[in-house]
């Protein structure tokens, strides 16, 4: 080529370089005004046209994970899962490295319930950076949310020794421990969660919770109230749970005779003498009687539950709360009766909350049996119609305590 050849060549070059570089600048400079008019779209809540414009700054600028990622973002917000996975795929596929582009690629499969495949991004993260903490943190709130809880204890655990400082992981334990019924446990990991991140609603309302079930009424009462302030939502759901079924009375009036106000040692036959002429009544040896006793309750009950008799028992007085059978003296075996243990049948009216708990007690063979009515317990461990437990501290009543306790 000649030199005169090699000059045209070089200036033609030159021109369609710097041709080029104008294009692609102007491409640049167009891909940055679609991404700051993007940006203010979603400033003003407008998500579509934010897309729009994220669509043309990627027109522009192919490359452009930034504007991927907000698309991504964005999609998830609209729950449209199919777009995001596809926007952060490909987020995924330009920076195979990223733990970012991986973590958000497995919260879109998340958020689609494709559980196997956002299990496989949050761990190939936390393999990248296992100082991270997002991924294994997210993947614990993964295996809590599919029941997987001891997988999500030790996450969330291993998550701790990262970030021993972050409020976020106890709440989590604490909400795990809550589900696996370690109370205590629970407690202990919420309490600390307050400590370190103020105005923490959901973890006052897990706190509740545990308070609930360590029978702590009064420190359960007291999230609430902070709730109630706060969060009038989850202040709903926990006086939701908090309000558990109690026992509200007991009715011996149409029991056919049981008196809850006699005391230890009251011969039998005191509690059938309208019946004193009868062949069977109590004073005779080896006779027996049916008696009815009523309860109330403070919520609608379930009645299948209530219906059960396994679901009572029936049991001589031995706390400060239900007071001593026979005041603490020695039972006579050969006299004192035998306390039936579960009712014979138990029958439920919905519209006054009341069961009627049918029991049969004995005579001896020698016709001198005993008893002490004020002290029978009697405990219901069912539910109510919501599904609610009873409340521990409200589901025995006998004649000494007149209360539920």
């Amino acid at each position: 080529m000649s030199t005169s050849s090699f000059e045209k060549f070089a200036a033609t070059a030159d021109a369609f370089f710097s041709t080029a570089q104008a294009i692609q600048g102007q491409r640049a400079q167009m891909a940055n005004y679609a991404m700051n008019k993007a940006a203010q779209y979603m400033q003003d809540n407008q998500t579509d046209n934010a897309i729009k414009e994220f669509k043309k700054a990627l027109a522009f600028d192919p490359a452009n994970t930034t504007a991927m990622t907000y698309m991504g973002n964005l999609y998830l917000s609209q729950g449209k899962t199919f777009e995001a996975i596809k926007s952060f795929k490909e987020v995924v596929r330009q920076q195979p490295t990223s733990v970012n582009a991986h973590v958000n690629l497995g919260n879109a499969y998340l958020q689609e319930k494709n559980y196997t495949n956002a299990e496989k991004e949050y761990k190939t993260a936390e393999r990248m950076d296992p100082l991270n903490p997002i991924a294994g943190y997210t993947l614990g709130h993964q295996y809590m949310q599919t029941g997987r809880l001891n997988e999500a204890e030790a996450q969330f655990l291993k998550t701790q020794k990262v970030s021993p400082k972050d409020g976020n992981v106890y709440y989590s334990l604490g909400a795990v421990y809550n589900k696996q019924e370690k109370y205590e446990l629970a407690a202990a990991n919420l309490e600390k969660a307050l400590t370190l991140k103020k105005d923490f609603d959901s973890a006052n309302y897990e706190l509740g919770i545990a308070y609930s079930k360590l029978g702590r009424t009064d420190d359960a009462q007291s999230q609430l109230a902070i709730l109630k302030k706060s969060n009038t939502a989850l202040a709903n759901d926990l006086q939701f749970v908090l309000n558990k079924p109690r026992m509200v009375s007991m009715n011996t009036s149409k029991s056919g005779g049981f008196s809850e106000l006699l005391g230890p040692g009251t011969p039998l036959w005191m509690l059938d003498v309208q019946n004193v002429a009868s062949p069977d009544s109590l004073l005779n040896p080896g006779t027996s009687k049916k008696f009815s006793i009523a309860f109330n309750f403070t919520n609608e009950m379930d009645v299948s539950s209530v219906m059960n008799p396994l679901n009572w028992s029936i049991s001589r007085g031995k706390t400060a709360a239900s007071g001593y059978y026979n005041n603490t003296m020695p039972v006579n075996t050969a006299r004192e009766v035998s306390i039936p243990p579960i009712p014979l049948s138990v029958s439920y009216d919905p519209t006054n909350r009341q069961a009627i708990v049918n029991f049969r007690i004995s005579q001896n063979d020698a016709g001198n049996a005993t008893i002490d009515p004020k002290h029978l317990v009697f405990k219901f461990s069912g539910k109510d119609a919501a599904g609610r437990q009873m409340d521990t501290t409200g589901d025995e009543i006998d004649g000494s305590a007149l209360s539920a306790f």
